[in-house]
């Protein structure tokens, strides 16, 4: 072959490659262009089959959210400010008429240890998405973290893909089982287990990370089971003979869970929450806690 020959070969090969590569690359653009992005409710696309979700707790105060697009287009999904993972068939007449157990949290922290005991399914978590960017990270609701972020509080997923996130819990029902991976769990809207708004309102904060978890975890059993503040202070995470007890709650976290319950329960009674001069400035939950916390520790 000659010369001319080969480099005109040369070229249609190059010259397809490359239409081969922009047609590839207008496809792909089409396909993740933001204005193609369906915008849906996370709860609502669960309920239209547009996602499949899978909630798996890793233990009583963490657990992963697993999110499938299903449909052929990517989703601009808007993450619920509280959730609650419950045990599969668990049924629910309020909180305080559960004969199942279930976790609220808001994504991150380490298992807390001796939450339950005995037989049977395990308690009802409790958790928030409002401070997440986005999926792909573990759920510390704490805090879910990601790197497919579309803002506060939602995420975008592109068709037919998956994504993690990681989120921070709380146990909702003291004295029943933890949570573990081997327990199944789905995750349904915070008002199938409970309707206190002061809950809603901590596994809210829980999932910006407005407050720690074992903080959050004393208020809400201060709220769902009435324990008292001197009942949560005696509670033991570790109980041994040999090395001695551990408490599952610092003073300070116990300070800090008050501070919080007065916040959530001014909250529910003025919902507005903000002065005559909210338009000069917004106190959020963290700014109230957050100087609690630095006085306490002061």
């Amino acid at each position: 072959m000659s010369v001319r020959k080969l480099g005109w070969v040369t070229f249609r090969v190059v010259a397809a490659g490359l239409l081969v590569g922009m047609f590839g690359t207008a496809a792909m653009a089409e396909r993740l262009d933001p204005q193609e992005a369906r915008d849906v409710e996370f709860f609502q696309a669960m309920e239209n089959g547009d996602i499949d979700v899978k909630f798996i707790p890793r233990n009583a105060a963490e657990a992963n959210v697993i999110i499938k697009n299903k449909t052929d287009k990517p989703l601009h999904i808007r993450l619920p400010d509280a959730f609650a993972g419950v045990p599969v068939n668990a049924q629910f007449g309020g909180m305080g008429g559960m004969g199942m157990g279930g976790m609220g949290g808001g994504m991150g922290m380490g298992g807390m240890g001796g939450m339950g005991g005995g037989m049977g399914m395990g308690q009802a978590m409790g958790g928030g998405m409002g401070g997440m960017g986005g999926m792909g990270g573990g759920m510390g609701m704490g805090g879910m973290g990601g790197g497919m972020g579309m803002g506060m509080g939602a995420m975008r997923i592109a068709p037919e893909k998956v994504r993690k996130l990681a989120v921070t819990t709380v146990c909702l029902e003291h004295g029943k089982p933890d949570p573990t991976p081997k327990m199944a769990y789905k995750i349904v809207p915070l008002d199938v287990v409970t309707k206190d708004e002061r809950v809603a309102s901590l596994c809210s904060m829980l999932g910006r990370r407005q407050i720690a978890q074992n903080t959050a975890q004393a208020a809400t059993w201060h709220l769902t089971d009435g324990l008292k503040w001197r009942e949560l202070a005696a509670k033991n995470r570790v109980e041994s003979r040999y090395s001695g007890n551990v408490p599952f709650f610092t003073p300070v976290e116990l300070r800090q869970a008050m501070t919080v319950v007065n916040y959530v329960t001014s909250q529910a009674a003025d919902p507005s929450g903000q002065s005559e001069s909210d338009s000069d400035s917004e106190t959020t939950a963290a700014d109230r806690y957050n100087t609690a916390s630095a006085a306490d520790q002061g």
